[in-house]
């Protein structure tokens, strides 16, 4: 069947049908949330994520960098969490810890550049978050490797202990967290960072057979406790508690935020555990007591890492989101999605609407504010069609990282003056320049309905107070209006400023 282009119902149709699928457009994108954590733990243990092998040359590290981060930007993401801190060697300019080995194949060996400073500066530039992740007690991969001589062991060697092969810095040896302090003080005073973020590393997963090796601390500080269990525990809230401290001593506004395991406790040890039958847990194996953390606000943010299918029986993908958006203590949750998965030999990861099916579920409960995929080198897979979908679906729209509530009731005061569109470049002032972290870029043409709530209209976040317009790619120059807020160091968003009209 075929339209004439003579009928006249069908050109005055025409304009009406264009509404209507503007605003089903608008309409759809709007449901999406303005806030939403979208984040990828960029691994560098083992040189896992980057870089891709040890002694790189320095302009080949940073080619990476960039690419990771542009690649990040185009999936529709606003946070990377680096690894900068695998196991007490680091990758930036530091006085308490020697280089790592993944960056020139050599422990303590001088990269001829500060990473941790690149990234940051490329990422900001971009427009991304950048948390700095840290390994507090993992002090050696290999227990045989000769340690370089900066490393902490040579000075304090009762500070360690050795177990599965491994060497850790003791949680019950008071030393140990005063260092952990001293590492944390110096990271956040020498860069400008965004988090400090810590995985599910503390005490080490239980080793079948293999006590863990503490029992001289425990019979020196611990006595106090009804058992050494206890006293582990104790030992690690201590470890969160100071390090939160120092982070807000020094920077109250710094998020802080921590992705354990995704099983707290399982519900037959504990009425408040989840319907799960993990083999381990974190209160029990690991001697994390992640739920008292949340509920005295000992950090900003948590990731559970569910690495689970949907249909996962022990550990059910459903069943611990739910748990953890009821149990979280008005912190906010992230979930932590295990893509490295996909494609697998169980059906789950057969089955390309797995993750689809994880996002839905984050963004239809109430509680639960945000995503974080392990790990960025498996974004170089096609992953079923995941990356296509993240582009062009689910973060086709961007969106700013949640609000911190460190500061519940504050507002952000800071307004936009002496904004102005010149030939492709944008140029502004903030009255308030001390309170402001980066700024928001809107875009929208003269006969939109503009909603500042609708993050289709947000073209872009940056850090800094000018900005390079793109040139389109093709046709005819078009009339946009663009408007510009600034964004405090607690992701509060101040007064938009009025309209300036340019042409893209």
């Amino acid at each position: 069947m075929s339209i004439s282009t003579s009928s006249p119902v069908y050109f005055r149709s025409f304009p009406i049908m264009l509404w209507l699928f503007m605003m089903v457009f608008h309409t759809s994108v709007a449901q999406y949330e303005k806030h939403e954590m979208r984040g990828v733990w960029v691994a560098t243990v083992a040189n896992i994520d980057w870089p891709s092998r040890p002694g790189l040359k320095v302009k080949e590290q940073k080619q990476e960098v960039r690419n990771i981060i542009n690649h990040c930007k185009a999936l529709g993401l606003n946070t990377i969490f680096l690894q900068v801190r695998p196991a007490s060697d680091v990758l930036y300019r530091s006085r308490l810890e020697p280089w790592s080995k993944v960056l020139t194949g050599e422990a303590g060996k001088r990269p001829g550049y500060d990473p941790l400073q690149y990234w940051l500066e490329q990422a900001h530039q971009q427009g991304l978050e950048l948390h700095a992740w840290i390994n507090p007690y993992r002090a050696a991969l290999n227990q045989k490797d000769p340690l370089p001589p900066m490393h902490p062991y040579h000075q304090r060697p009762d500070m360690f202990v050795e177990y599965g092969g491994k060497l850790y810095y003791n949680p019950g040896h008071p030393q140990a967290n005063v260092h952990i302090n001293r590492v944390v003080k110096e990271l956040i005073e020498n860069y400008d960072i965004d988090g400090i973020h810590m995985d599910d590393y503390f005490y080490p997963y239980p080793i079948q057979g293999e006590v863990f090796p503490d029992s001289v601390c425990f019979e020196k500080y611990g006595q106090s406790f009804e058992d050494i269990n206890a006293w582990r525990r104790h030992n690690v809230n201590e470890t969160v508690q100071s390090i939160r401290s120092t982070i807000k001593t020094s920077k109250p506004w710094l998020a802080f935020g921590i992705s354990p395991f995704g099983v707290w406790r399982n519900k037959s040890d504990d009425p408040r555990g989840s319907e799960s039958m993990a083999g381990t847990s974190n209160y029990d194996g690991l001697h994390a007591d992640i739920l008292l953390w949340m509920e005295r606000k000992w950090i900003d943010y948590v990731v559970p890492q569910l690495y689970w299918g949907t249909s996962h029986t022990a550990a059910n993908y459903n069943s611990l989101s739910a748990w953890w958006g009821a149990n979280h203590s008005e912190v906010p949750v992230y979930i932590g999605h295990g893509i490295y998965k996909i494609g697998s030999d169980r059906p789950d990861w057969q089955d390309r609407y797995q993750i689809p099916r994880q996002l839905q579920r984050v963004r239809s409960h109430p509680n639960l504010n945000g995503s974080v995929y392990f790990s960025y080198k498996h974004f170089k897979r096609d992953l079923m069609g995941l990356q296509d979908s993240l582009a062009n679906r689910y973060y086709r729209a961007k969106a700013l990282v949640p609000s911190s509530t460190a500061l519940e009731g504050t507002r952000n005061e800071a307004t936009i003056t002496r904004l102005r569109a010149g030939r492709r470049k944008l140029k502004w002032r903030s009255d308030k320049d001390a309170s402001v972290r980066k700024y928001i870029i809107y875009r929208y043409r003269p006969f939109d309905a503009f909603n500042i709530d609708d993050p289709s209209f947000i073209f872009d976040v940056v850090y800094d107070d000018r900005y390079k317009l793109p040139r389109e790619s093709s046709g005819s120059r078009k009339v946009f209006l663009v408007r510009v807020a600034a964004v405090d160091a607690y992701n509060n968003e101040g007064p938009i400023s009025e309209p300036v009209r340019i042409n893209f």
